[in-house]
């Protein structure tokens, strides 16, 4: 199941208010021993990019590899000493009431490290409360974002099919053969790339998108600020993000297609959240230019990319995964994990009209056993799958509900 999300709705755009207060330092970042690439493997967790970043010499620690955010951050202010912290500064957060829900501290002179990479007085944000646990919601134990400090500063190649980062120093990169070369446009250190969305009984739109590797859905579309993004006829109301300014509402649908350069993605699971500019003003407090949404990993990891952003452009061709199908969730329920370890899996939202809906499913709900297999023996990604699983198929759990153990055997519905 897609959570249709991104943990940050946050687009964690405060980074535009921020852009003179942490400035980059990429002078300080550099290869080992005079290298002109070093690979870095990655984790892909719920479509996300996970890197091991050494900080001050302890970890690694889980970190995001994030397009979308214009600063490295930290979730968790008890991962790095106090005293690497600006205590004269500090970023207040607000909500969309104008109340602020947190502040946002910095801390200077870090030093970080990833394989076969240096970086010598490092700035990053730091949240001096977070109450958004990414571990909950998409099962991933990550504790920060790495945003465009390495884009900036390198050519990133991300090969999702051999869970593969590599960085080039642009002075010695040379165009891949047989990628496409696609021009992209950099906003305050992120990307945009424009590309065809075919709609159905709609006419073609040029749109302006966000490239995000930090968001782990397939394609976000601003419908009520764009006259010519129209939502699909078929749709259902689904929680699309989760950000500092609470729960992100909107509908899910498909598009006919989206096009990017030669390369057409069908029948694209989208997200269409209610007010989400208007919530963006909030946090920023300015526009952010001409945008239609956002394009995010599960349509990316079709892809095969070279991010070169010296140059203002993308090298792409398809991955082992371009012509998968989008799925979306079949069954009607969302979950997290808690507990401890994370090992404990609840439902946290009901799709009206959905089998699960139908079969008696609540929320709150814990589910102990899915087709005779303990919670335990799946990871978090492993769930969502069965979540997905096709139309007619059935699946059986055991749940846990006010101590008592039912379980229910429910058939799957293609809901989008």
């Amino acid at each position: 199941m897609k959570l249709m999300r991104k943990i940050f709705l946050i687009e964690i755009l405060i980074f535009f208010a921020l852009t003179e207060t942490v400035a980059q330092n990429l002078l300080g970042i550099s290869l080992e021993d005079n290298q002109t690439s070093t690979q870095i493997p990655f984790k892909n967790e719920s479509n996300l990019i996970i890197v091991p970043l050494q900080i001050n010499g302890k970890g690694p620690y889980n970190f995001i590899l994030d397009s979308g955010s214009e600063s490295s951050m930290i979730f968790d202010k008890w991962l790095i000493d106090s005293t690497y912290f600006d205590t004269g500064l500090t970023v207040p957060i607000y909500d969309n009431e104008g109340e602020v829900i947190t502040d946002l501290l910095v801390a200077r002179g870090l030093s970080i490290s990833l394989p076969g990479l240096i970086g010598n007085n490092q700035s990053m944000l730091v949240f001096q409360e977070y109450n958004l646990d990414i571990r909950n919601a998409l099962g991933v134990e990550a504790v920060g974002i790495l945003g465009s400090e390495l884009f900036n500063r390198f050519v990133v190649e991300v090969d999702y099919k051999h869970l593969l980062v590599t960085l080039h120093e642009p002075e010695q990169f040379n165009r891949p053969k047989r990628f496409k070369q696609v021009p992209i446009e950099i906003r305050g250190s992120r990307p945009f790339l424009n590309v065809t969305i075919d709609q159905k009984n709609a006419r073609s739109t040029n749109a302006t998108l966000l490239i995000d590797t930090g968001a782990s859905s397939a394609l976000f579309l601003d419908a009520q600020n764009n006259d010519d993004i129209v939502v699909p006829d078929k749709n259902i109301n689904h929680t699309v993000g989760n950000g500092i300014t609470g729960t992100i509402k909107g509908k899910v649908g498909r598009i006919k297609r989206i096009k990017i350069n030669k390369y057409t993605f069908k029948k694209v699971v989208t997200s269409f959240p209610e007010n989400w500019i208007n919530q963006n003003k909030v946090i920023l407090g300015q526009e952010q230019g001409s945008r239609y949404g956002t394009i995010g990993s599960e349509t990316l990891s079709r892809l095969h990319v070279y991010y070169d952003y010296l140059n203002k452009q993308l090298f792409i061709k398809p991955s082992g995964t371009y012509r998968k199908k989008f799925e979306f969730n079949t069954i009607g329920f969302r979950i997290v994990s808690l507990g401890e370890s994370f090992d404990e899996v609840y439902i946290s939202e009901i799709i009206a009209g959905s089998p699960a809906e139908k079969m008696g499913f609540n929320v709150g709900d814990q589910i102990l056993v899915i087709n005779n297999k303990p919670v335990s023996a799946y990871s978090f990604s492993e769930i969502n799958g069965v979540l997905r699983a096709k139309p007619r198929t059935k699946s059986v759990l055991i749940i846990k509900r006010n101590g008592e153990l039912l379980e229910k055997v429910v058939k799957h519905k293609k809901l989008i």
